[in-house]
């Protein structure tokens, strides 16, 4: 009888802790924190209506996920943090003046290229790629401002890091039709999985990262107490000095708290977007987010 009890209390409290663990698991897998570009209410179906995903790259992952369900995708995108410092030769350079850029052959000015739900990254969009902090792409005629910015905020004390600059849109894909797999392997229709991903992560050529002007930073004081990119970031003083100071080097908060409807991004504390230092000082004056100065300036 003693063996009995012995083994009944062991079998309820294994299934306890199971119960416990799927429960977390899907705690985690739909109350994750802000990520990349996440849209705000129910615009995901009208992402999913516009981005072509290959039905293939979904059949193939959802295939994958159900002999093994994936790891929830870090918003971080799985890439290296980096030592948190400057090469030699970044260090070395000098202050950049960054009011040089200008317009394209066709007179559109590349710098406030619009990339979101409604205006989709060309299929043919390309760019002069430049290698940051050893390992990050970033679009070649901006590169020199973002190093000197990340610089100087070192310099006035905040350990500033970055998590995410470019990425590719087969990157965008893979981490899309992943997340979709995810949701169908716990009974999610295919329809409604896509829906689902589109909230959490953003579609291929919806994401500013897709076209190498966005960068995603924290700070190493930061990550001491959060592992992900979290709205509690606006908490740091590292977020206090980027806000304050990112339009002296030409970029913006891009999806501001009180910009939300209109961006139809909810607000990333983390996210900055290369305008140019003309228009991020004018974006800032007038209060206005990158789809209200586009629209005031074409007025």
């Amino acid at each position: 009888m003693k063996q009995f009890a012995i083994g009944l209390t062991v079998f309820i409290l294994i299934l306890f802790i199971t119960v416990c663990l799927a429960m977390i698991g899907y705690y985690h897998l739909n109350n994750r924190p802000a990520s990349d570009d996440i849209p705000v209410g129910g615009s995901a179906e009208d992402i999913v209506s516009s981005v072509s995903v290959s039905e293939c790259s979904l059949q193939s992952v959802s295939q994958t996920a159900a002999s093994s369900i994936p790891e929830p995708q870090s918003s971080q995108d799985e890439e290296p943090s980096g030592s948190g410092t400057l090469s030699s030769e970044q260090e070395s350079s000098q202050p950049v003046e960054v009011f040089t850029s200008e317009p394209d052959e066709s007179g559109d000015d590349w710098r406030l290229m619009l990339v979101n739900q409604t205006h989709l990254l060309p299929d043919d969009y390309s760019f002069e790629h430049t290698v940051i902090e050893g390992y990050y792409t970033f679009d070649a005629r901006a590169a020199e401002a973002l190093i000197q910015m990340l610089s100087d905020g070192r310099a006035a004390g905040y350990a500033l890091r970055v998590v995410s600059t470019y990425r590719t849109v087969e990157r965008s894909e893979y981490l899309y039709t992943n997340k979709v797999a995810e949701y169908q392997s716990i009974g999610y229709s295919a329809e409604d999985a896509a829906v689902e991903a589109a909230r959490w992560i953003a579609p291929p050529r919806t994401s500013e990262h897709n076209a190498g002007l966005a960068i995603d930073v924290v700070s190493t004081d930061y990550d001491q107490v959060y592992g992900d990119l979290m709205h509690e970031f606006e908490n740091f003083p590292s977020f206090t000095w980027l806000s304050e100071h990112c339009a002296e080097y030409g970029f913006v908060l891009r999806y501001p708290k009180d910009k939300q409807e209109i961006t139809g991004i909810t607000y990333e504390p983390w996210h900055y977007r290369y305008v140019g230092v003309e228009h991020a000082k004018k974006m800032q004056e007038l209060n206005m987010c990158l789809e209200e100065y586009v629209e005031w300036l074409n007025g």
